[in-house]
């Protein structure tokens, strides 16, 4: 079947990411450090529309003597009553995303990524990406770290009617931009992060991720998070969604071992 091929592929890299990788930087003479973090938030909101939304994201961190490791599992579920008491899931999402940057050099390092998502607001019933670019680390004094990417990836979607066109295979360029300032010896920590990323020969074909959060450790494992995330994807209405953009407010709780 076509396209079949290709999503095998994209999803092969993945796991090699996932799992290969790591292997080699286990062979460092610096034994890896390990971080895992769990974080579970929930937002109510009242009105004409009264929704209500719960996430929750798991998060494993590995660090090597040349090589770092980030994967992370987050699932996104939200329901809407209207003002005749219609209530209707509006939010089902999930994502399973794999990262593996060098440290070897100083300021400009590679790094590999791949990541598996499905979404109903967005009407993808799966998205496979793999690719591959540069790190720039223009700022890491300990209390603040800036970074930009550019990476070029293969992205593959599977649609989630018949009715809404074709699978697609396609070349996307990324460039991406991340900020994190820790206050009062981490006991705050303000966190930015942008992703765009562009069709190779369509610029108007594009995704926009925009994140940005601000932590507060209650002690030395657990954290309360406020944050904002929005992401536009310019295709989704041509697939059946609502809207192209979606956005929420996440009030979380984290622990971090």
């Amino acid at each position: 079947m076509k396209g079949k091929k290709p999503a095998t592929a994209a999803l092969g890299l993945i796991l090699a990411i996932a799992f290969g990788v790591p292997a080699t930087a286990a062979q460092s003479a610096t034994p890896p450090d390990w971080a895992v973090e769990g974080e579970v938030g929930a937002s109510v909101f009242f009105g004409a529309s009264d929704q209500t939304t719960v996430a929750a994201k798991l998060g494993v961190a590995r660090a090597g003597r040349a090589f770092e490791l980030e994967s992370g599992l987050s699932f996104l579920y939200g329901e809407a009553t209207d003002g005749e008491g219609t209530t209707s899931v509006n939010k089902r999402s999930w994502s399973v995303e794999s990262n593996v940057d060098y440290r070897g050099f100083s300021r400009v390092n590679p790094y590999l990524f791949g990541s598996a998502l499905s979404s109903l607001e967005k009407k993808i019933n799966l998205r496979l990406t793999a690719g591959a670019g540069a790190k720039v680390t223009a700022l890491d004094s300990g209390v603040s770290r800036l970074a930009f990417a550019l990476a070029v990836l293969a992205e593959q979607t599977l649609k989630d009617t018949e009715t809404h066109g074709d699978e697609e295979l396609l070349a996307r360029w990324t460039g991406e931009l991340s900020f994190k300032r820790s206050f009062s010896q981490e006991r705050m920590v303000l966190q930015a992060k942008a992703d765009y990323k562009p069709v190779f020969d369509q610029f108007a074909n594009y995704t926009i991720k925009a994140q940005s959060s601000l932590a507060f450790a209650l002690t030395r494992v657990v954290s309360l998070k406020l944050s904002v995330e929005d992401n536009y994807d310019s295709r989704a209405k041509a697939r059946g969604a609502r809207d192209n953009n979606d956005g929420r407010v996440l009030f979380s709780v984290l622990a971090g071992f």
